[in-house]
């Protein structure tokens, strides 16, 4: 039977072995999802717990949140929210978890779901896209005008750092 054997010197950013562009795509917009999928609920659990901290301290009561901003009205003769009325006072996370869940059905916790992924997915695609290539054309240019004078040049702390700045304000100046 023969063996593999896989060497650990083996360079990731080797030409042969680099993904794709379209790779980095379908990979971005993945991880974009998944996170969304799973960060959502803890989203909406957020801001419910934010707002009923604001109702208590400030006796007003949350009208709508656009995205931008809360909308609070005052609370008079005891209007308030409909969700508000029906799950009660939250005492925590998994309490709100399963208050809401419990009388709004499991489906509302990813009632903002679709802005998230409008949000995360171009904003994922752009700087992880962008980050993997820019890094990958400085280390390139850096190791053609250093390879002349020393063989196996690493990859010098800066070419990361650089690219992820600059592929962060990238994605935001596109967001």
């Amino acid at each position: 039977m023969n063996k593999i054997n896989i060497s650990s010197n083996i360079d990731l950013d080797d030409p042969k072995f680099r993904i794709r562009p379209y790779q980095q795509i379908v990979a971005s917009c993945t991880g974009a999802f998944i996170t969304s999928i799973f960060v959502t609920p803890l989203d909406v659990v957020k801001i419910r717990l934010q707002t009923q901290q604001k109702a208590m301290l400030s006796n007003k009561c949350f009208l709508y949140c656009n995205g931008l901003m809360d909308h609070l009205c005052p609370c008079t003769n005891g209007k308030m929210p409909e969700w508000m009325k029906r799950n009660g006072r939250f005492n925590g996370t998994i309490d709100a978890l399963l208050k809401i869940s419990k009388t709004e059905g499991i489906t509302s916790l990813w009632s903002g779901l679709s802005p998230t992924l409008v949000l995360a997915v171009p904003a994922t695609v752009i700087y992880f896209v962008s980050y993997e290539q820019l890094r990958l054309y400085l280390k390139d240019t850096y190791n053609s005008e250093f390879k002349k004078k020393r063989t196996n040049v690493e990859q010098p702390f800066w070419i990361p750092i650089l690219a992820g700045g600059t592929a962060r304000i990238w994605a935001a100046t596109l967001k």
